[in-house]
């Protein structure tokens, strides 16, 4: 089942759950008021379609614009869901919302993990290409001997044996269709193509099993990187490549798809990348190390994951610039697609004017 945000046109914002057989967008919160069910007769103790279809609906009102609250619900909600989408088949919710570009949930954490060694080792090849470009056929030669990637392009060991992630900025995470802010300290503004899965119930020391039954559903990722930075928080600073690298500016797609869609078929997925209307990239999941019952459970060992934290797959293979030698530049417009999951787009601004504060 897909959902996105949307705009009412009476003020505020519902969440809306795509029904495909009319293909249309459905808004919660008027669908649920034209049978009847506002916010206040909504159930306490979650979305449910035990029992009548009008108990269903009553249990969705308190998650009409809550959409971690409407996943976690799991099957139960979707067949809720599928009843009000049918029930409501003639009447016409066209002028009661707008698909303004917006998130479609705020995330309250980000973690972000590197899980594709092949994107490792040639995201390594492109920043020595970048920084030292003499060493690069030296490392080719001594790949081509011994048919193996250059030791030091590759990760370190403890990535082949737990999951790895860092902590991003969930504030300053943007919505699809959104001008993603170019920083005053790059030259180097990359994007990454990323799957990325939204946590809905809460998790600690838990089971691969148990967190993936924590999952509630996907979204196409962007995670931007200004790569020149990263080059020297890598090399000369305290905290490794991702503080001033990573954390002025994400982007997610507007819509979700629920879990159950995309779990049984985790690494079969393909995915796109597209700039102002051009084929940089084709690529796709079946590289992830681990998936995302293992990302969530190593999380949750001894410290509490809670409803609502987004953990990302980490980039896809070809799924950068710095992967393909390709930038992008002031004014471009990029689209990431991930097949059953949607397209994250975003216009990059212009590079922005501040004082040097480096000292």
């Amino acid at each position: 089942m897909r959902f996105r945000k949307v705009e009412l046109t009476g003020g505020g914002t519902s969440v809306a759950v795509w029904d495909d057989a009319r293909r249309r967008w459905l808004p919660l919160t008027p669908a649920l008021a034209a049978v009847g069910r506002g916010t206040g007769g909504a159930a306490a103790d979650g979305p449910s379609s035990s029992g009548s279809s009008g108990a269903g609906e009553a249990a969705l009102a308190a998650y009409a614009d809550d959409l971690v609250g409407l996943l976690a619900g799991g099957a139960p909600t979707r067949a809720a869901l599928a009843d009000l989408t049918d029930r409501l088949a003639d009447r016409d919710f066209s002028g009661d919302f707008s698909l303004t570009p917006q998130l479609p949930f705020q995330p309250r954490l980000l973690r972000a993990y590197a899980n594709s060694e092949r994107h490792w080792i040639q995201g390594a090849h492109g920043l020595v290409r970048l920084h030292m470009p003499r060493v690069l056929p030296l490392a080719r030669a001594v790949e081509a001997i011994t048919r193996k990637p250059f030791k030091p392009f590759r990760p370190g060991k403890l990535f082949y044996r737990q999951p790895a992630f860092y902590l991003g900025n969930p504030l300053t995470i943007i919505p699809s269709g959104a001008e993603a802010p170019w920083p005053p300290y790059t030259e180097r503004f990359d994007f990454e193509l990323e799957l990325a899965a939204i946590v809905v119930k809460p998790l600690l020391n838990a089971t691969p099993e148990q967190a993936r039954e924590a999952i509630g559903g996907f979204v196409a990722f962007n995670d931007f990187s200004a790569r020149d930075t990263q080059w020297h928080e890598l090399r000369e600073g305290m905290f490794g490549p991702v503080i001033k690298t990573k954390t002025f500016a994400s982007a997610i797609g507007a819509e979700v798809v629920s879990a159950d869609e995309i779990l049984p078929r985790l690494r079969e997925l393909t995915a796109e990348v597209r700039v102002n209307g051009d084929l940089w990239s084709s690529t796709g999941t079946k590289d992830m190390r681990w998936d995302f019952g293992e990302m969530a459970a190593f999380a949750s060992a001894g410290e509490q994951v809670f409803a609502g934290e987004l953990i990302s797959a980490g980039t896809m293979p070809d799924g950068c610039g710095l992967e393909l030698g390709r930038w992008l530049r002031p004014g471009d417009t990029i689209e990431l697609w991930i097949d059953g999951v949607g397209t994250v787009t975003s216009t990059i601004g212009s590079p922005q004017t501040a004082p040097d504060v480096a000292g």
